[in-house]
């Protein structure tokens, strides 16, 4: 290892190591709760087998494949992201993105190769900022991975395919069942823990006869990412997902253990804290059932998405 590459690994090691702030001289930018307790602190799958000197780089550094998930907006995670993403520049990674559907592949290839250095063109080819995605916070990962000439892989199924999933079933698909590892059913508890997030989502206007339709599309974009990472050889493959989409027990990682089985996983959350909750025990993200490393932070917003989503359907009905 180089003299310059040795002094990068050290800094970066001692900024992330560090609880506070998140990175070296700058200050947390979601707005709640960044005094909470575990506003910094890391869990791992290690401290479960009384490993205190895991290491998160060294843990990253080591996997075939990384998935780096998100609450979709909160400015922290994204810049948490990018500080990983750029502690694994030097190995040339992939970068997989939810953000982008499947049919954006070519558009963003073609742009590649028209020389566009661009983020903001580039979303622009795509048409990424006319859909539900928080652009701006991701602007920069996109920018990281052209400047750098990292490949970018659209990774999601489009809003309409997933709808088709989810009133036809996986018989729409493409691709076979066997190769996208849809062919064997998920595990009790797992298909339970995915309903049940459905469902809680949906802030209970989802009837449950539904519920198995929408878990069929879930499943089906997790099983397509898993596919676009399991494709990229010779380099890594990291994953830029919500957080959902990253959990070992219904997610990603199911699916490239059955695509990739040779291959190695690791899984890193960032959960925003929540007031009630100041013990890591308190959440249950925080488990080796559930992710490898969970990593907390301030939250974006306290207001209870179901009463705004309410608050909309009385807008709505009154209008």
């Amino acid at each position: 290892m180089s003299l310059h590459r040795w002094l990068f690994h050290c800094l970066l090691l001692i900024a992330l190591i560090l609880p506070l702030p998140a990175w070296s001289g700058q200050p947390w930018l979601a707005p709640h709760l960044q005094d909470h307790p575990l506003v910094g602190q890391r869990w791992s799958h290690h401290d479960s087998l009384g490993d205190d000197g895991a290491d998160l780089i060294d843990d990253l550094r080591r996997a075939d494949f990384l998935l780096l998930g998100e609450v979709h907006g909160n400015p922290d995670h994204h810049r948490l992201q990018l500080t990983l993403v750029e502690a694994m520049t030097d190995r040339k990674p992939a970068l997989v993105f939810e953000i982008f559907d499947l049919e954006d592949q070519p558009a963003i290839d073609a742009y590649r190769a028209e020389g566009g250095r661009d983020a903001n063109g580039l979303a622009e080819r795509t048409g990424v900022m006319g859909r539900q995605w928080p652009w701006d916070e991701y602007r920069a990962l996109v920018q990281h991975a052209l400047n750098h000439g990292l490949p970018i892989i659209a990774g999601n199924l489009s809003g309409s395919a997933a709808l088709a999933v989810a009133r036809e079933g996986f018989q729409v698909l493409d691709e076979a069942l066997s190769d996208l590892g849809l062919d064997a059913p998920l595990p009790d508890e797992a298909l339970s823990t995915l309903t049940r997030r459905i469902l809680d989502a949906h802030c209970g206007y989802l009837p449950e006869t539904r519920a198995a339709g929408m878990v069929n599309a879930q499943r089906a974009r997790d099983a397509y990412m898993a596919r676009r990472m399991a494709a990229v050889t010779g380099r890594p493959a990291i994953l830029i997902a919500g957080s959902g989409h990253v959990r070992l027990d219904h997610g990603v990682p199911l699916y490239l253990h059955r695509q990739a089985p040779e291959r190695t996983v690791l899984s890193l959350a960032f959960v925003e804290v929540r007031e009630e909750a100041a013990s890591m025990a308190d959440y249950a993200s925080a488990t080796p059932q559930v992710h490898h490393w969970v990593w907390f932070t301030p939250r974006l917003r306290i207001t209870d998405p179901c009463d705004d989503f309410r608050e909309q359907l009385e807008r709505m009905r009154s209008g």
